[in-house]
């Protein structure tokens, strides 16, 4: 649990539901907790850092799914909210660019998208935080968290130097939502070993054919 906002009538805190899904949780000064659908208080930034991979393909899943639809918000953790359920979504009053999450030709959304996942799963912005003005043709990616191939393997592409070798925003949702079925669905093929009915003891040949050193 992370508070991102303290007041003198409330806080609000980022949270697992039973489902396993982040959200906003207000708690008033009498102890009384409710679910926040939206909140406008603070924004994902505040989780840099102590992002899941479920939470960062969610993330990608829904500003991907933004994008597709229209929405020309700039894209960036200050701009991207917490709904609840496990949902994100753009601010649709952010109109501010950080050049941090501007790519080398200018603004880009695809671009955006993976530096801001970058900072929020690392907690440290891409190329030292200064954006894509200094990448340059041969600069070379950060690899990501080595336990979240697939994730990292995206992010790469998005943060790629050449637009044309960037993904589609409709691919990058596809490629979220796989992903996410795939870290939710409990694991079903997994078998125990069976066990053996018999049992061999070790006999001094046994134990040399395991162990041939031969001791003075």
């Amino acid at each position: 649990m992370k508070t991102i906002h303290r007041g003198p009538l409330y806080t609000i805190s980022v949270e697992r539901g039973a489902d396993g899904l982040l959200e906003a949780v207000k708690t008033s000064v009498s102890g009384e907790k409710r679910r926040e659908e939206y909140f406008p208080e603070r924004d994902t930034s505040a989780l840099a850092g102590e992002t899941s991979e479920l939470t960062a393909w969610q993330i990608l899943r829904d500003v991907a799914a933004e994008l597709a639809a229209g929405v020309r918000v700039p894209v960036e953790p200050a701009h991207i909210m917490i709904k609840g359920e496990g949902r994100f979504c753009l601010n649709p009053w952010s109109k501010s660019k950080d050049s941090a999450y501007t790519a080398p030709e200018g603004y880009e959304p695809v671009w955006a998208l993976g530096a801001s996942v970058f900072f929020l799963f690392l907690g440290c912005g891409v190329f030292q935080g200064c954006g894509g003005r200094y990448q340059g043709a041969g600069t070379p990616v950060p690899v990501m968290r080595r336990n979240a191939p697939e994730l990292s393997a995206l992010v790469r592409r998005c943060l790629s130097f050449k637009p044309s070798e960037r993904p589609e925003v409709k691919e990058i949702n596809e490629i979220a939502c796989r992903a996410i079925e795939r870290l939710e669905r409990p694991e079903t093929n997994v078998r125990p070993l069976k066990k053996s009915s018999t049992i061999t003891r070790a006999t001094p040949d046994t134990l040399d054919a395991l162990w041939p050193e031969k001791m003075d």
